[in-house]
């Protein structure tokens, strides 16, 4: 299993509204090996939330399926666009151990 998470800094007070642009439809939840979308919202330090938006998907090759298909075009179209982005970068990590309650 592949994790991929979307690190997004914003102004402080912006995070919620840019949040829940990742609860629309917008394809990905029909790609080919996509498992969930997690979005998590840090506290404000220093005047800038931080989101992360964590992406589950079976393999290394679902995750590019999705980066090169036309959903993921749509769905990132103009998004370099809104002034309460400060920035952003991307990790992947791959599940080494995941114990459950009773395991």
């Amino acid at each position: 299993m592949l994790v991929v998470t979307n690190t997004i800094k914003v102004k402080e007070g912006h995070a919620e509204a840019i949040a829940q642009r990742f609860g629309v439809a917008n394809g990905v939840q029909i790609m080919p090996g996509f498992v969930r979308m997690e979005v998590w919202h840090g506290s404000a330090k220093e005047g800038v939330e931080e989101l992360k938006i964590c992406t589950f998907w079976e393999s290394e090759e679902a995750f590019k399926g999705w980066t090169s298909s036309d959903s993921f075009r749509q769905s990132h179209r103009g998004a370099g666009g809104n002034d309460a982005i400060l920035g952003a970068s991307l990790d992947k990590y791959e599940l080494l151990i995941s114990r459950t309650p009773g395991n």
